[in-house]
């Protein structure tokens, strides 16, 4: 099947999928060939409420966690493409289920790291003993400390704490259920430095120093980390700027959007019983044993018919990105094209596999084509994309109702950090447009909403 007549099939599915009028972007499971990853999904879609499209990104992003920095594509002497993936899960919080299908991906990495952790205990607790018999006797230490590893990184690191961990471990899947307060970290002053942090970190540099003032310098060998997380699309844009578009650091992620829950409701007692009894279920825990068990280098083999299929892939998304205009997507779809051979590298490792096979990528494309690209263009045409003043003018709106409505001129200039000429002019133009009343008390402003023109219900 050529590169063509794929793109044709995937485009009506595509099509054929999101005929409806809410604007939900669905994936077809069953175009899928039949793999361990796709089962894995489909056993997962089976006992959630989540939609399969976060079930998809979290089966990708837990599956490249575990896989680590041993496993790559070794293109040339100076290029290695690795397996780690960025995944955040957009949609309304509590109905959308987004950490309940974090949690679901995640579980097989759990017990992995519940097990490292055991060890590690065992071995601290053996290395003090040896400590204290060594100062009772007089005599020289003979064993050194133990280093942790993890494969859950904590998610209220900061880039020093991170670091120290990236420095000692393999691989690493960092999850966070509200990734704004993520993003929010990097505004404080100890943690500015943060998303250029990420963002170096994203290609697993062969060598890479951190600096400390206190401490002496984190020498970071191929850091890994892949990342999870969750939000709400206005959580992403409230601590997200120009900046962070125009840099990159978002276009390192992969987007699954939804926003309308369309499964049936499973009641929190039933769900234990439909573990159990779904004739979907798979042995997650060999494939992750096997996964996390990969600590030499492996050089990721791939078919000639799969070269192929992705050497035409790759030309066709070039000549598409040099007949585009729009700066912004530019750099997402760019990075899609690298994260495409990720995700055949993903799926023919859960398979066990260290070769891709053309079946591989054609998965990988579907997946591309009919659920991440569609994201990228929703998220950048009818959500992040404003110019300076119109995000602004949001961010004044949202922080004015998360104080229930009402805030004073001088609590908005110290959470918003604008500029008190900038704030004037933005509050005059929502006042004009009758979206704030402004009040005086004393001689303080104070900042109203008018209910009848709320637009953030």
């Amino acid at each position: 099947m050529n590169i063509d007549k794929i793109l044709k099939k995937e485009k009506t599915i595509l099509e054929s999928m999101n005929q409806s009028n809410d604007s939900e972007i669905r994936f077809n499971l069953n175009s899928l060939h039949d793999s361990n990853f796709k089962r894995i999904v489909e056993y997962y879609d089976s006992i959630s409420v989540s939609p399969l499209e976060y079930l998809i990104g979290g089966t990708l992003a837990t599956i490249s966690g575990a896989a680590g920095k041993y496993i790559y594509y070794d293109i040339t002497k100076s290029l290695k493409v690795y397996l780690n993936i960025w995944v955040i899960l957009i949609g309304k919080s509590t109905i959308m289920k987004k950490t309940t299908a974090i949690n679901y991906c995640k579980e097989e990495l759990q017990r992995i790291e519940n097990l490292s952790y055991s060890g590690y205990q065992k071995k601290l607790q053996d290395y003090e003993s040896e400590v204290t018999e060594a100062k009772e006797q007089k005599r020289k230490l003979e064993i050194q400390k133990p280093l942790r590893e993890y494969n859950l990184i904590p998610q209220d690191c900061t880039v020093q704490s991170l670091s120290e961990i990236l420095s000692t471990s393999n691989r690493g899947l960092l999850v966070h259920s509200e990734f704004g307060s993520f993003l929010n970290q990097f505004n404080q002053s100890y943690n500015a430095d943060g998303k250029q942090f990420f963002t170096n970190l994203y290609d697993v540099p062969e060598w890479y120093e951190v600096s400390r003032v206190t401490k002496g310098n984190t020498i970071l060998q191929r850091p890994y980390l892949s990342i999870l997380a969750a939000s709400t699309i206005d959580w992403v844009k409230e601590f997200s700027s120009e900046t962070d578009l125009r840099s990159g650091f978002f276009a390192r992620f992969l987007y699954f959007i939804r926003n309308t829950p369309d499964k049936e409701y499973i009641p929190l007692l039933k769900l234990k019983t439909l573990t159990k009894q779904s004739e979907k279920y798979i042995d997650t825990r060999g494939i992750f044993d096997f996964l996390t068990s990969i600590n030499s280098d492996v050089d990721l083999q791939i078919t000639d018919e799969a070269e192929k299929l992705f050497t035409q892939y790759d030309i066709d998304s070039y000549k598409e990105l040099l007949s585009s205009d729009n700066e912004n997507e530019l750099s997402f779809k760019a990075r899609l094209l690298v994260n495409t051979l990720k995700f055949a590298g993903l799926i023919a490792l859960s398979d066990k596999s260290y070769t891709v096979t053309k079946e591989n990528i054609e998965d990988a494309i579907n997946i591309s084509n009919n659920l991440c690209r569609p994201n990228i263009e929703k998220l950048l045409n009818s959500e992040l994309i404003q110019d300076e003043f119109s995000r602004n003018e949001d961010k004044v709106l949202r922080t004015i109702k998360n104080r229930g409505g009402e805030i004073s001129r001088t609590d908005l200039l110290n959470t918003t950090k604008i500029k008190a000429k900038v704030l004037d002019e933005l509050i005059s133009n929502l006042a004009q447009k009758e979206m704030i009343e402004i009040k005086q008390n004393n001689k303080a402003f104070i900042y109203q909403y008018k209910a009848s023109k709320l637009r953030y219900d």
